[in-house]
């Protein structure tokens, strides 16, 4: 709890920093008077004024914001002042100032996960085959699983990506795929097929496919703590073996077993799930076979569409085999930029999806969430925490942009209003568009607010679950 609150803090000090920094630098660069930078809403906490700014620290991190000399519109300034005056200042100078906090924080998350991807290195899995479907082309032709594929196309392949980028570029185009089994190498022609899916965003997407996904043997990486595997013994860095005398070479198997322990049907509209029952893993650890019975409870799972449900799980991780590319100090950089491209453009089409009616107003998160999830990755490591605070950091920029009276887009469309009619808006249309962005963010919060306090109450209440009678 101290960890997720300390983690939230840090986290909204920082975000909320560098965006009132960016407003903070660019007024001063343009040569308006900045009275105020406050970190945080009031009450205060500490203040001190330097030259003729007042910094100040408040007690509720939820916010700040850098005041500006003459921002009010109708404030009467001397003209002797207007020069240092906010709403004196050509429309492009103070579009500069507003739109440099949302630009900061889109700057900080790309040194952030610039910073991260140059620790870590590109990720990536290695080229063994896994779970293969058998009504793809892998399965007719005949691999098998924990075939090393070697090349595609006498093209050598070093990671399971490389194998879907050369299938993808063929467009559906033969290949003939080089594997390694054993201590023989066999060439397989497949033909991929076309995949086609629905993202979580409602968009139809595809891809070539030759019917195999990348093998993840079951090692724990992990076994949570006061949870069913836990309890029952198991360890970091046991090999599954086998469930309810099922084998498990897979990772998936792991999955799929565990999920079809979910047995639910439907009473008068309520989903009653039945008592998860005990399941008995098999497993291999320092050269030894030991079994261990595992019963799952139903932890909630939130939908892509931010409903809830509960799923069984059992408290386990696998451990990736992962291979470490270095990028290099420009190779970073520009996946830094690829990143932050994509979450952008992932938060925009969000925006527009719940505009249109196509995703859930569920889907949507407040502090509670971002606590959680800033808790969870601070416990994981420094690296998945600044991560996360870029990810963050993306979001809060884009929502800053949306045209809303008093978010800082709201500000540019009243610019660009102005730019067009050559001519102030009228004070009475501000303040009536400014009363309507605060019952708008009012509503928002209440929104948000809501789904965490429905996720959390949902979490503590628990499935309703029938009891399955045994049978002596």
């Amino acid at each position: 709890m101290v960890t997720t609150l300390l983690s939230f803090v840090v986290l909204l000090l920082v975000l909320i920093f560098v965006h009132e920094l960016g407003h903070f630098l660019a007024a001063k660069l343009l040569g308006v008077r900045v009275e105020k930078f406050s970190l945080g809403f009031p009450p205060k906490a500490w203040s001190k004024k330097i030259g003729e700014t007042e910094y100040q620290l408040a007690w509720l991190p939820l916010g700040g914001y850098v005041a500006l000399f003459g921002e009010t519109p109708g404030e009467e300034i001397p003209v002797e002042q207007r020069q240092y005056s906010f709403s004196h200042k050509p429309l492009w100078v103070k579009a500069i100032v507003v739109v440099a906090g949302p630009l900061f924080n889109i700057i900080f998350a790309i040194f952030a996960l610039w910073l991260v991807i140059g620790i870590a290195g590109a990720q990536h899995l290695p080229p063994v085959v896994g779970l293969i479907s058998e009504e793809g082309p892998a399965y007719q032709a005949g691999l098998a699983l924990g075939d090393v594929v070697t090349a595609v196309d006498e093209e050598k392949v070093r990671y399971f990506s490389d194998i879907q980028r050369l299938v993808g570029q063929g467009q559906g185009q033969p290949v003939r795929l080089t594997v390694k089994r054993g201590e023989e190498s066999l060439t397989f022609p497949l033909t991929p097929v076309r995949r086609r899916w629905t993202n979580p965003l409602g968009d139809t997407t595809q891809s070539w496919s030759l019917g195999f996904e990348p093998l993840v043997r079951p090692f724990l990486a992990e076994v949570l703590p006061d949870k069913p595997a836990s309890q029952a013994g198991l360890l970091a860095g046991d090999l599954i073996l086998s469930i309810n005398g099922l084998p498990t070479p897979d990772w998936t198997d792991v999955v799929r077993i565990i999920s079809e322990t979910d047995k639910v049907e439907k009473v008068d509209g309520q989903t009653i799930h039945q008592e998860p029952q005990p399941l008995e893993l098999k497993v291999e650890r320092a050269g030894q076979e030991l079994s261990f019975q595992v019963t799952p409870v139903l932890d909630p799972k939130y939908e892509v569409d931010g409903s809830a449900g509960f799923t069984p799980v059992v408290g386990i991780k696998p451990r990736l085999e992962i291979i470490r590319e270095p990028l290099g100090f420009f190779g970073s950089l520009r996946a830094g930029l690829a990143e932050t491209w994509d979450v952008s453009r992932l938060t925009v089409m969000t925006f527009v999806r719940l505009f249109q009616a196509k995703l859930s107003v569920k889907v949507l998160g407040g502090p509670i969430l971002i606590a959680e999830v800033a808790g969870k990755k601070a416990r994981e490591g420094l690296v998945d925490y600044i991560w996360v605070m870029a990810l963050i950091s993306i979001n809060l920029a884009i929502i800053n942009l949306v045209p809303l009276p008093i978010l800082d887009g709201g500000q540019l469309f009243f610019f660009l209003i102005e730019g067009i009619r050559r001519r102030p808006l009228s004070l009475k249309f501000r303040e009536v568009c400014q009363w309507v962005g605060v019952t708008a963010i009012v509503a928002l919060m209440i929104l948000v607010f809501y789904n965490d306090i429905h996720r959390w109450v949902t979490r503590l209440s628990g499935p309703a679950i029938s009891q399955v009678e045994k049978v002596e």
